[in-house]
């Protein structure tokens, strides 16, 4: 029987992401390559890093990479036979099932096919996109017995950021540089931190445009196109590559819309706003399978996270404390609805598929709470999937799509 063809149109420039992110974690296995490697939280300040001249990787990057080759499941099993509890976030148990499998000694000698990352000099983690990395990282350090800068942003309870608050972020910002001059030896070099800092808006401004194309109708970019074109924004802010692979992106996103070309290949018939993350082990089958209902995601608040806004008010430091303050995570379940609801409107969605994780308790917190309240303000329909973004023993998708179903029977009538 012959395959049946996929009913996304898939982006040239996402071979070019691809071997973009190959040779972004192929210097850090080169044995000739002489730069620190930190591991890193995907909502700390990483340019810092880029300034430097160090390598970050990032375990959540590696474990959504993992879950896409779907070994992730194994990994996570791996992690718990180690003692790590099932309810751990599948990001954190990929990790540390990838340390076990790679690092001898180990009881169990599992082999994982993608090598693992590549051992960490020191380890950098920020607390405004999860809780979980606290504890998280304070094992890693005592694994690899490495240093660790943790970068605490309390939750904002307002749109206003207090002067004390910035303060308080400045100060260790400030230590931030100190921690890292300690592990290379050599001081900062502001010209060169200021340069990498307005790569790094380029590049997010580069990235919004991207997102702000999904307005058209048809619209040009599918939930998984955004989902694999966003790993560059998240690992190599503050690159030039980044800028010259978004330009490109962009450019072939624009000639779509210029030819009335839709992600999707069949009639667009229902456009879905997705909450959360994504789920990477049945990415491309789940949204494929939507698809042949006419089903577009036109936008989602995952790679909106990454919209950040690099304020220019002549001070650095203060210009970095609002930027990573402001994470979408970091702000109040008001502010989630509010954007929502925005998002919503802003995209012409017909309904929102909210996708509830027992992985991430921090994105999904308040869903049910998210949901009837958007409803409320816009009149726009919801529904909630159960599922994870890497253990597949979490999702059911005969129970997924059987919600989603009804959704759009409701938005049908």
């Amino acid at each position: 029987m012959p395959e049946k063809e996929p009913v996304y149109r898939r982006l040239n420039c996402l071979q070019e992401v691809k071997n973009n992110q190959a040779l972004y974690y192929l210097q850090s296995k080169n044995p000739y390559e002489i730069k620190k490697i930190a591991w890193i939280t995907s909502g700390a300040p990483v340019e810092f890093l880029y300034a430097m001249d160090i390598l970050p990787l990032y375990p959540e990057q590696y474990g959504a990479i993992a879950g896409a080759a779907k070994d992730s499941t194994r990994l996570c099993q791996v992690a718990e036979k180690h003692g790590f509890s099932a309810d751990l976030c599948a990001y954190a148990r990929t990790s540390f099932g990838s340390i076990f499998s790679t690092l001898p000694p180990t009881p169990l000698h599992e082999i994982d096919g993608t090598g693992g990352l590549a051992k960490p000099d020191f380890l950098v983690a920020g607390n405004n996109i999860c809780g979980t990395v606290l504890k998280w990282y304070q094992e890693l350090s005592r694994i690899f017995n490495v240093p660790l800068f943790l970068f605490d942003t309390p939750p904002l309870n307002s749109d206003e950021i207090p002067s004390h608050y910035l303060e308080y972020i400045m100060v260790q910002l400030d230590e931030y540089m100190k921690f890292i001059e300690n592990q290379v030896n050599k001081k900062f070099d502001e010209e060169k931190l200021t340069e990498v800092m307005q790569n790094s808006k380029r590049g997010i401004e580069l990235w919004s445009e991207i997102l702000v194309q999904g307005k058209k109708k048809p619209s040009p970019l599918n939930c998984a196109d955004r989902f694999l074109l966003m790993a560059p924004i998240v690992s190599q802010r503050g690159t030039f590559e980044i800028i010259a692979l978004y330009e490109n992106a962009l450019e072939e996103i624009k000639d779509r819309i210029n030819q009335n070309l839709g992600a999707i290949t069949v009639e667009e018939r229902y456009r879905l706003l997705f909450d959360n993350i994504p789920i990477w082990f049945n990415l491309y089958d789940f949204f494929n399978t939507l698809a042949e209902k006419g089903v577009v995601f036109p936008v989602d608040t995952y790679t909106h996270a990454w919209s950040m806004e690099f304020q220019e008010t002549g001070e650095l430091l203060k210009d970095v404390a609002i930027m990573y303050s402001n994470i979408y995570l970091n702000k109040t379940l008001q502010h989630k609805i509010d954007l929502i609801s925005s998002l919503a409107k802003d995209y012409s969605c017909d309904g929102i598929l909210y996708h509830s994780m027992r992985s991430c308790k921090r994105y999904s917190l308040g869903q049910p709470v998210t949901k009837r309240e958007v409803t409320e303000l816009t009149g726009i329909p919801g529904t909630l999937i159960e599922g994870d973004m890497c253990d597949a023993r979490s999702f059911s998708e005969e129970q997924a799509m059987t919600r989603i179903e009804a959704l759009l029977e409701i938005i049908s009538k």
